[in-house]
């Protein structure tokens, strides 16, 4: 094959493949875009090639890392939710039980109308609309116009400043469901989806009671029941109830969130760890079609200078997606052990002899091998930062170096089994 005809094949590799990442997503395509950038630049000086794009081979890791990771951050959409409820119903502990940070730890938000204040943190691509101070005897056509001209308003700009969602918090312990409750859900339940939450539930007699009136008020809610929820362990005499509801709230919400923030309230909340390694594998599954793609071009891959902008890439959507904040240490220690010092380029040439041994055509070989080291790399990753999460949970922070060993230790263990991310895989 001629050298113009091999430049050819290359030309209508990289466009088949950036079409692929095209359709699987901007930020794939992006990466891999910048991969054939590195390629080039190594062939500086063919004429035959475009001038070389120096974007990420002017930067370490640490950087490239840190810079993708923002960008991912950014990437995420940002969802709206108001929360509705009564003076004492349990809603900040709710909150601050749901979300990764205290969203209302603060002893004031910032006022929007006079009867709604607005809660976020920059880190948290998630604002909630308070009702502090909103009790029976206000008046509920006021009430009911404040939150429409609210939702209005915010309607008129673009979809990730939309309030997407309600959740009307009511206690549990209360006797019955008033008046005011059900017209304020049935009005605004036009504008936007309402979960019923049920807050402080340790009486199921009383809560079936009130869960019956509302179903003969007939008003059209999210998952047409409450939510029965505790919040925090409540010891009563002997026994300890444990907490409850969450899970099924934060699953509720985000089948019924837009598509277009979704990835928002999974990084935010910090409840249901599966949905994160969900939307995380996503991203890896991409990254390791793309790293296959660029690999089967027939270009020289003595080592992994071509994957890299894609795997720290994947590395940096992973992290955002989980909301984890890695010290410019750790993140330095991890990014050395997983691609530092020729450990990925070691694993590579062991995988391409062993299927070299098996199969012909070297380019064949290489997306092989390129795929399959993205996708064990970025499922490791995926499992490390789901474990650092359940300890953090469970108040046993994982040490340092503990990291590094979990995330080698995976990482072989997946190159060994030729396991590939699934939702089946253990974890």
């Amino acid at each position: 094959m001629s050298r113009q005809d091999r430049r050819e094949q290359a030309g209508r590799i990289a466009r088949g493949t950036r079409d692929w990442a095209g359709r699987t997503g901007e930020d794939v395509a992006d990466r891999l875009g910048r991969a054939w950038g590195a390629v080039r630049d190594r062939n500086a000086g063919k004429p035959e090639l475009e001038p070389p794009q120096r974007d990420d081979a002017d930067l370490d890791d640490d950087a490239l890392f840190s810079r993708d990771r923002r960008r991912e951050a950014e990437k995420l959409g940002h969802a709206n939710i108001l929360v509705i409820g009564q003076t004492g119903v349990g809603k900040s502990t709710l909150i601050n039980a749901i979300f990764r940070k205290p969203l209302a730890a603060t002893a004031t938000g910032r006022p929007v109308t006079k009867v709604v204040q607005r809660f976020e943190d920059p880190d948290v691509p998630v604002t909630l609309y308070d009702t502090k101070g909103v009790e029976l005897g206000d008046s509920k056509r006021t009430i009911i116009r404040d939150y429409k001209r609210l939702i209005a308003k915010h309607r008129k700009g673009p979809p990730e400043e939309h309030i997407h969602l309600l959740w009307y918090c009511m206690d549990a312990g209360q006797t019955r469901v008033e008046d005011y409750d059900v017209e304020i859900m049935r009005e605004l339940a036009e504008e936007v989806p309402v979960i019923l939450v049920f807050t402080q539930v340790i009486d199921e007699e009383r809560a079936d009671g009130l869960a019956a009136a509302v179903r003969d008020a007939n008003l059209a809610l999210v998952g047409n029941h409450p939510v029965r929820t505790l919040a925090q362990p409540r010891t009563i005499g002997a026994q300890t109830l444990p907490t409850r509801g969450l899970e099924e709230l934060v699953r509720l919400t985000n089948d019924i969130l837009p598509e277009a923030v979704r990835r928002a309230f999974v990084n935010a909340q910090g409840v249901v760890i599966e949905l994160k390694v969900d939307q995380a594998r996503a991203v890896v599954v991409a990254a390791s079609a793309a790293a296959a793609g660029a690999a089967a071009a027939p270009v020289p891959m003595a080592d992994a200078m071509l994957l890299r902008p894609i795997q720290l890439g994947m590395l940096a959507g992973v992290t955002a997606i989980f909301g984890i904040e890695l010290s410019n240490h750790q993140a330095r220690d991890l990014l050395k052990a997983a691609i530092g010092q020729g450990s990925m380029e070691r694993a590579g040439k062991k995988l391409v002899r062993e299927l070299s041994a098996r199969m012909p055509g070297g380019n064949v070989i290489n997306a092989a091998v390129a795929g399959t080291l993205t996708g064990a790399l970025g499922e490791a990753y995926v499992r490390l930062c789901a474990e650092i999460l359940r300890r953090q949970a469970d108040g046993r922070p994982m040490p340092d170096p503990e990291m590094v060993d979990f995330l080698m230790e995976m990482y072989n263990r997946l190159l060994r089994r030729g396991e590939r991310p699934g939702p089946d895989t253990p974890r």
